[in-house]
């Protein structure tokens, strides 16, 4: 699977990411106004600088208009990156489907947590101010969001493949794959990467670490 384009390395850590997703095709006009808008202004300023009332007026559009649509920061990020969020867990899945059978199911495993980390790396920001919002807001944790739900599906997939296989000490790999998403979190990648200046690699490889070379039977 092709990795993602990141324009990390040319930015600062403290500089404001260019938002990469394209706003998704929309029948209400005002929506894609309002993610264009949303678009730009994140790449100019950074996510938490921008408010509900600046995206409404860089629109256009009253906040009546933008809060009909969208009721907080989270569900914009959301729209934003539902595009290249649906493109990569689509891939994914293909991927984890493809190679049953046909490959240790822990080597998967380890290959689609080296691609997650691509993922997060490229989009550490929105997927943050999502599960802020997503947790804050209404009340529930992240794995309830509709991106870890299908990650915690193809983690507990390939660790039941595992434990079918044999390779997996004795853990159930449904508890090992919530525990394994909790850690798949853009803030534990932002926290490492800002307080520890730890790298995609230190990360995904310390995560390897964890779950695939920690849980696998020897």
């Amino acid at each position: 699977m092709k990795k993602p384009d990141t324009d990390a390395a040319r930015f600062p850590p403290s500089a404001p990411q260019p938002i990469a997703s394209a706003p998704p095709e929309s029948a209400d006009p005002y929506v894609q106004r309002i993610l264009e808008a949303a678009r730009q202004l994140f790449t100019e300023s950074g996510l938490e600088a921008v408010s509900m009332y600046s995206i409404a007026k860089r629109a256009g559009i009253g906040q009546g208009s933008l809060y009909r649509r969208f009721t907080d920061k989270g569900e914009i990020c959301s729209a934003l990156l539902k595009g290249s969020a649906d493109q990569f867990l689509s891939g994914l899945e293909q991927q984890v489907a493809a190679s049953a059978g046909e490959a240790p199911a822990l080597a998967q495993l380890q290959s689609s947590i080296e691609q997650i980390a691509d993922f997060i790396e490229q989009y550490a920001e929105l997927l943050n101010m999502i599960k802020a919002e997503f947790t804050g807001k209404k009340q529930l944790t992240q794995f309830e969001h509709p991106f870890f739900q299908r990650l915690g599906v193809m983690m507990t997939e390939l660790l039941q493949r595992a434990a079918a296989g044999g390779e997996l000490i004795d853990i159930d790999p449904a508890f090992a794959a919530t525990a394994l998403i909790s850690v798949l979190s853009p803030d534990l990648y932002l926290y490492e990467q800002k307080r520890h200046h730890a790298s995609k690699l230190d990360i995904s490889r310390g995560i390897v670490t964890l779950f695939v070379t920690g849980l696998a039977k020897r």
